[in-house]
């Protein structure tokens, strides 16, 4: 019988499959327009959006669902899906990755990416490498009730839907965490 955690995971991959073919078809919709010249601000936005949205589930797809011993992620879907942090703009993204990646360490790089992206609301930058994530900003904002449970290898008391990153990546191994008035780095 499948974990509870399992069951999250399965109902995790599971919307984000079904999400990703209706968001191509609008990005398919939005390509054909444009070919037919129907340049427009509102088509724009749609573009922008549909961009945005596809690229927010391939991040969580990887970071929320399932993980198997065995499986591997290709190092160029696990750059395009880091992307996802960083398509609005705010957040610079830098990532190195040139050979597969076993999934579960994809998992927890997204899910470590997620918490830097948490203590950034001001913009940044995100570094991911095989190691772990490090995060610099002038003006981190480091939640103790997030990150010091992590820290100790503890789930935090107090988890949302914003913060469930924090909660998830805790179970999944150790974590070490150094930080400093301008960056943060999370030590897989």
């Amino acid at each position: 019988m499948p974990e509870v955690r399992d069951l999250a995971a399965l109902v995790s991959s599971r919307l984000c499959h079904d999400l990703v073919s209706p968001l191509g078809a609008i990005g398919n919709g939005v390509e054909l327009m444009r070919m037919m010249q129907l340049d427009s601000p509102e088509l724009d936005l749609i573009e922008q959006a549909a961009k945005a949205a596809q690229a927010r589930v391939q991040l969580f797809r990887l970071a929320f669902g399932v993980a198997q011993d065995g499986q591997e992620v290709r190092a160029a879907e696990l750059t395009q899906a880091l992307d996802g942090i960083a398509i609005q703009g705010r957040i610079t993204l830098r990532s190195a990755f040139t050979a597969p990646v076993p999934r579960l360490l994809a998992k927890r790089l997204t899910l470590a990416a997620l918490c830097a992206d948490s203590a950034l609301p001001y913009g940044g930058e995100i570094v991911v490498e095989p190691g772990g994530v490090v995060a610099t900003s002038p003006r981190l904002t480091l939640d103790a009730a997030l990150w010091d449970p992590l820290g100790q290898g503890e789930i935090p008391a107090e988890l949302s839907a914003k913060s469930v990153h924090f909660g998830l990546l805790v179970t999944l191994g150790p974590v070490e965490i150094e930080r400093d008035e301008t960056q943060v780095t999370l030590r897989l």
